[in-house]
């Protein structure tokens, strides 16, 4: 090998006169720069360990953040999945799973390797414009700008994260601007009698009839629902416990089941699921708690007329229900999981059956003010003719004008 000359190399390759074999130059994380063999005498497959070489030490780079990085400089992807290790500390694991599934939009709409410090503010406008004008594959619809907000808003937190969201961004960046209506719709009682009716003459539409039985019965939310356990139904004293894991607000409550809740409170009918039905021959799962009624909902209430209504307004005809019936507002906030009083007000819809229950509520309460109202007026007619003075008065005082 000593008296054989040496093939010349592709640039960035080199010989190295106490080796046999083909060397190259990098430098590591710290800038310092090293020598690495490849192990071969080959120049091809000497430059293609150098490419792998280098890959693996790109990668194992952004994953092993050194202290102090600058964040600004890694893939999107990367300080993303920072971004969620870091919230995963105070936040459930369903909440970081959801937000992770809404930011994938948003990796696909900039590029997952993109430099964080690489968007700008007219990149975001744009994504706004045409993300507004994308069709929903579930909802069937154009994407809300309540939607395209939510995303920004979770792209904004992993900017900040980074130390990307500049004050110029921070001063130029617009919400787009939304409807901000809190309230939903309320489905009557004829309504939901007919959701029951409407169910029953189609298997594959008596889960999410069930399910909407219990909201309505309980006011639980519709994920409060699916990620409900068989530990914590307790039937004999009227409740369910909903941990802190799977409700809205991070705070345990206990709500009790009126009838209508504890009949729709049933375990998943194997049977009935398309899927699961091929799988085993058992006819209930009481260990797996529900997944989905998102397309037999939207069936079912096309086929009782009801199309727009969503499961969660079931909520809001619990609550409206409530106070018509009376029940204190508190007690409503402690059975929905409410943590302010504007929030449970919001819920209300006061129709005109309401409106003249408490008509008649508070006339009750007045009868003994309208009784010594009207005795008053009585004695009046009876003391020497006062009333026909005055009204003589008054007749007067109009033949004169």
């Amino acid at each position: 090998m000593k008296n054989k000359k040496r093939p010349r190399l592709p640039r960035g390759l080199r010989w190295r006169s106490e080796s046999q074999y083909i060397w190259f130059t990098w430098r590591d994380a710290g800038g310092i720069q090293r020598q690495k063999s490849t192990e071969t005498t080959d120049p091809a497959k000497a430059l293609l360990f150098k490419m792998h070489f280098l890959t693996r030490q790109q990668e194992n780079r952004e994953e092993c953040e050194p202290e102090g990085a600058d964040l600004g400089k890694l893939p999107l992807s990367r300080v993303s999945d920072l971004y969620f290790e870091w919230k995963a500390a105070s936040n459930s694991a369903l909440t970081i799973a959801r937000e992770r599934r809404i930011l994938n939009r948003v990796l696909e709409y900039f590029g997952r390797r993109i430099p964080v410090r690489s968007i700008k503010l007219h990149k975001i406008r744009k994504y706004q414009k045409e993300r507004r004008k994308e069709i929903s594959p579930t909802m069937k619809q154009p994407v809300t700008a309540r939607t395209v907000n939510y995303e920004m808003q979770l792209l904004r937190s992993v900017m900040t994260y980074a130390d990307c969201w500049s004050d110029d961004l921070e001063t130029r960046y617009k919400p787009l601007r939304q409807v901000k209506s809190r309230a939903g719709k309320v489905a009557s009682n004829d309504q939901l009698m007919k959701m029951i009716t409407t169910a029953m003459g189609n298997d594959f539409w008596q889960l999410a009839m069930y399910c909407g039985a219990f909201a309505t019965g309980s006011g639980c939310r519709g994920g409060e629902i699916r990620n409900l356990q068989l530990k914590d139904v307790c039937l004999s004293e009227g409740k369910v416990r909903v941990v802190r894991e799977i409700a809205k607000n991070r705070k345990e409550r206990e709500p009790r089941l009126m009838a209508l809740a504890e009949w729709g409170l049933l375990p998943l009918n194997i049977r009935k699921s398309r899927h699961l039905a091929k799988q085993t021959k058992e006819k209930w799962e009481v260990n797996r708690p529900m997944t989905s009624w998102v397309k037999s909902w939207r069936k079912l209430m096309a086929a009782c007329g009801m199309t727009g209504f969503r499961f969660h307004d079931l909520r809001h005809t619990f609550r409206t229900q409530g106070a018509q019936a009376g029940v204190p507002l508190e007690v409503m906030m402690a059975q929905l999981g409410h943590m302010d009083r504007e929030t449970s007000i919001d819920y209300v819809h006061v129709q005109q059956r309401a409106l003249e229950r408490a008509k008649q509520l508070i006339e009750s309460e007045q009868t003994e003010v309208l009784a010594a109202a009207e005795r008053a007026v009585a004695s009046l007619s009876c003391d020497g003719g006062t009333l026909k003075q005055l009204s003589s008065g008054a007749s007067d005082t109009v033949n004169h004008r």
